[in-house]
């Protein structure tokens, strides 16, 4: 009995579907399987470059010599696929190992827009070329470009979310783009420098449907800045410092100013040289303490160095834990812990053996603590921090201690300390999980 080619008789709309889940090299190659699939990819909604593909092109041979001279010839096989492509172009994305420069980029953009429709965009390494002002797109992500807007930009109706990395801007243009896209909802900035080495960008957020920020500080003189003016809807912001930055001390005033002005936020996510910054704080040593109230975080995430081992840190992060008085969940993860130092001193726990003043969230809403470390044998530096939510968190459930596979196993008299501890919550649950210490974003 004949085998039945029961694919190949699908409707096209499902095999178009079907070929738009595999990289582009393979769709193309789709072609050679019968009538019914030559030529089928060019119905594609989009084209996405990726690492195969571009490899596949460097293998290719021809008359050039050297990688700067068989870029052009790359161009031109991007391009002629994009004008193989029947329908409207939804999608485009030509990653920052691509090397092809800003006037070929211009080209596929300019074909790009004679189709229409497009709605996600991903642009790296292209140099200075001129920004894309489509209609109908919803997401952009630019990365290792230069650029600037058009003198008659009037923003992106459609933008939903905008994610720069790396990119050179005039602080003028990076706040008409963000504050004239009305419906911007995420917005994603690391490494943002200004097209003027002398002028400091200071992005200012005006957006009444913006829920999520995620904003990097960077440079040792404060190269960038932000603050947020007016977001009703803002719900979760990611704080962090570019790890190359060389005088911590001068971020402080900046990243506090940023953090009040998003003190109503529900998630909040600090990155290590952030608590780094704070930590240089003078409130520091100053009982229950701390300059902002969080009064509406239900969720803090830390990516923290030395908050088992430095009592400085310690007391910063006793402080914050104060200024949060409705957190319901937190997530930690020492880095010192996770590189496995076992050679500090841990923090005594005997202080925080004993009733808490001043920790509402431990009184009235924390239910859930997750805790990052290395091995099981690092529970030395974490149990001060073991003791404060055992006996004084109220309404804990869980405090999840996760480490990773292939170490010491939970021993009986790990066991056994644990359940000595008088819990405030009787329903609070201590749980190992093996192999589970990533901290999500």
């Amino acid at each position: 009995m004949a085998a039945v080619d029961r694919i190949s008789a699908l409707p096209e709309e499902i095999k178009v579907s079907i070929l738009s889940l595999l990289s582009i090299t393979d769709a193309v190659r789709t072609s050679v399987l019968s009538r019914s699939w030559c030529r089928l990819w060019t119905f594609l909604p989009g084209l996405h470059i990726d690492r195969v593909f571009l490899n596949n092109l460097r293998l290719l041979k021809g008359p050039d010599v050297d990688l700067e001279s068989r870029i052009p010839r790359w161009a031109g096989i991007i391009e002629r696929l994009l004008s193989s492509l029947c329908g409207p172009i939804h999608y485009f994305t030509l990653p920052n190992y691509s090397r092809i420069d800003s006037s070929h980029v211009n080209r596929f953009l300019a074909l790009i827009f004679q189709k229409g429709s497009l709605e996600k965009l991903s642009i790296s390494n292209a140099g200075l070329f001129q920004f894309p002002c489509f209609g109908s797109l919803k997401y952009l992500h630019l990365n290792l470009v230069l650029t600037s807007l058009p003198t008659n930009f009037e923003g992106l109706d459609q933008l939903t979310s905008l994610k720069l990395d790396s990119v050179f801007i005039s602080q003028r243009d990076i706040n008409l783009l963000v504050n004239s896209s009305k419906k911007l909802t995420s917005f994603h900035g690391a490494d943002l420098r200004s097209l003027n080495k002398d002028e400091k960008l200071l992005v200012t957020f005006n957006c009444p449907l913006l829920k999520s920020i995620h904003f990097q500080f960077e440079r040792f003189k404060a190269a960038v800045d932000a603050r947020v003016d007016f977001a009703p809807c803002l719900e979760s912001v990611y704080v962090g410092i570019k790890n190359n930055v060389k005088e911590l001390a001068l971020l402080t005033e900046p990243v506090m100013e940023f953090m009040a002005d998003i003190d109503h936020v529900c998630y909040l996510y600090l990155d290590p040289l952030v608590f780094e910054c704070l930590s240089e704080l003078d409130v520091v040593n100053a009982p229950h303490t701390f300059p902002i109230h969080f009064h509406q975080l239900r969720c803090l995430k830390l990516d923290v160095q030395g908050i088992c081992t430095d009592i400085t840190k310690t007391e910063m992060f006793c402080h914050l834990l104060r200024s949060m008085p409705c957190l319901d969940q937190l997530q930690i993860k020492d880095y010192d812990l996770v590189k496995g130092v076992m050679f500090i001193d841990p923090i005594s726990p005997n202080k925080y053996m004993k009733k808490q003043d001043g920790f509402h969230c431990l009184d009235k809403t924390l239910t859930r603590v997750e805790i990052y470390v290395k091995k099981l044998d690092d529970l030395n530096h974490i149990m001060w921090m073991m003791y404060l939510f055992l006996l004084n968190a109220k309404v804990l459930e869980v405090l999840k201690i996760s480490f990773s596979k292939g170490g010491p196993k939970v021993t009986s008299r790990i066991t056994k300390k644990l359940c000595a501890v008088k819990k405030a919550s009787l329903d609070a649950k201590v749980v190992f999980v093996a192999g589970d210490i990533g901290l999500e974003s």
